[in-house]
């Protein structure tokens, strides 16, 4: 069975358990990849990095991490699949400064690139995964084919049905979920959640089953939110997309009286109102994010068609939405039973919806982030109170100053921020609301205190 390690990114060495650096005292490093499990001798490579300084070995232990290569470390010596023997060689040229970091695995011109069988296998493999992580969010197991099956993901330069936004979708969604299983405490739900999100975004690639079962689950939600909120049940006769949305062929939401207003059998269902998401910028104003260009931005957005007349039907332009977050609306759409269709980035819903489905916007991951200053002062009271708490953890004042500025790390993950170091900031605030309502010492709300301030001195 594959083992969990964990590593010191400033000492340069991995332990099979969670804790401290002996050393440096700072907290390890939950690694997304398991240990390399122990082989025949002639499968492996030995690299002996006892003249190595400890910085030097940090850095190639996160550049293993990064390409994913598995390893294990035998004392002194790092122990690799001989397959790995090259490309381990590059990234110790990388990190010993002998020779400039590559693009990928496989930019070399005398690389050859991944077959479409090879791709297929990655795309399968993750979804499979993602699936078990899924339904079972502390699955070790699944953990560990993850951390595998991502390294073979992250290795290829394509994947089948996919154009580069959609690959890059599920590379940010496959590292927020290794984040979740890395993290230093249970986050079965956000865990649940990515996999959730991975599986909608990888399955047409994986295969017609994968995105026949995933299309089926989407229904199935639909129906179900549809039923609990008694609205009428409408399914969208569509697939699942590359994007992870359910698209396809319009839905004629007009035939629905429950769903459209009584004259709209007479306007039929020619036009359709334009409708901008929620504004949830700084400026304001009724184009802020600039979905409609030049003048038809206020006929749009007032809903009238060539005729002056309502359509019944609301369409919400997404372009410029990350596939991801297209992903997370349809699901929370699906949850709350209201019908949609999308037409590319465009959404469509019931105009008796909007008030609703606005409201959804507000719980899509990273929408959040359109007000930067505001998000930047967060995050800086919070480390002003949780530096003032780690000087003087007893007083009550300063206890109840850091309970009421620690929200800010549950907030999505700040612009420029690495999603994996942001986990381990709400983490670490966890972990010092935990020492706080256990009634932990005050040496103990100190040191946890003055780490999670380190760890927020980096940003701001």
């Amino acid at each position: 069975m594959s083992t969990k390690v964990w590593y010191c990114e400033n000492c340069g060495y991995e332990v099979n358990s969670r804790g401290r650096c002996h050393s440096c005292g700072a907290r390890l490093i939950a690694s997304p990849l398991p240990e390399l499990e122990s082989g025949p001798d002639d499968d492996e490579v030995g690299y002996r990095l006892d003249q190595w300084d400890d910085r030097t070995r940090a850095r190639l232990i996160e550049a293993l991490i990064l390409a994913g290569v598995l390893h294990r470390f035998e004392d002194e010596e790092l122990v690799i699949l001989a397959v790995d023997e090259a490309e381990v060689d590059r990234l110790v040229d990388v990190v010993t400064g002998m020779a400039a970091p590559a693009r990928g695995l496989y930019d070399d011109d005398d690389e050859e690139l991944a077959t479409p069988e090879e791709a297929k296998d990655a795309s399968r493999e993750l979804y499979d995964a993602a699936k078990r992580l899924r339904d079972n969010p502390t699955d070790m197991q699944a953990d560990a084919a993850l951390g595998e099956a991502s390294a073979a993901v992250f290795a290829v330069d394509y994947l089948p049905d996919m154009d580069e936004y959609d690959l890059a979708a599920v590379g940010r969604v496959t590292r927020r979920l290794l984040g979740a299983l890395g993290a230093d405490e249970a986050l079965e739900d956000e865990i649940r959640h990515q996999a959730e999100v991975l599986c909608r975004l990888v399955a047409p690639s994986a295969g017609e089953a994968e995105a026949h079962a995933e299309t089926e689950r989407a229904r199935t939600r639909l129906e179900r939110g549809a039923k609990e909120t008694r609205r009428p049940v409408m399914l969208p006769h569509s697939k699942v997309t590359p994007g992870g949305e359910m698209g396809g062929p319009t839905l004629d939401l007009a035939q629905e009286p429950k769903v459209v207003q009584a004259d709209d059998d007479e306007a039929g269902t020619a036009g359709q109102l334009a409708h901008e998401p929620p504004d949830l910028s700084k400026d304001g104003g009724p184009d802020a994010d600039r979905l409609v260009d030049g003048d038809e931005a206020e006929d749009e957005v007032n809903g009238d068609d060539e005729d002056g007349e309502n359509s019944g039907e609301l369409v919400y332009e997404l372009a410029e939405w990350l596939p991801e977050q297209r992903v997370e609306l349809s699901m929370l759409l699906e949850s709350a039973g209201i019908a949609y269709n999308w037409d590319g980035p465009d959404l469509t819903v019931a105009e008796d919806y909007e008030t609703e489905v606005d409201g959804l916007f507000e719980q899509v991951h990273g929408l959040l982030d359109d007000d930067d200053e505001a998000r930047y002062r967060s995050i800086e009271e919070l480390f002003g109170a949780v530096d003032r708490l780690a000087n003087d953890p007893g007083n009550d004042e300063r206890r109840a100053a850091f309970l009421g500025a620690v929200a800010a790390v549950e907030l999505p993950t700040p612009v420029g921020v690495d999603d994996a170091y942001w986990w381990r900031v709400r983490s670490q605030g966890h972990v010092v609301v935990g020492a706080l309502d256990n009634g932990a010492r005050n040496e103990d709300v100190s040191r946890e205190s003055a780490l999670l301030a380190e760890m927020l001195h980096e940003m701001v």
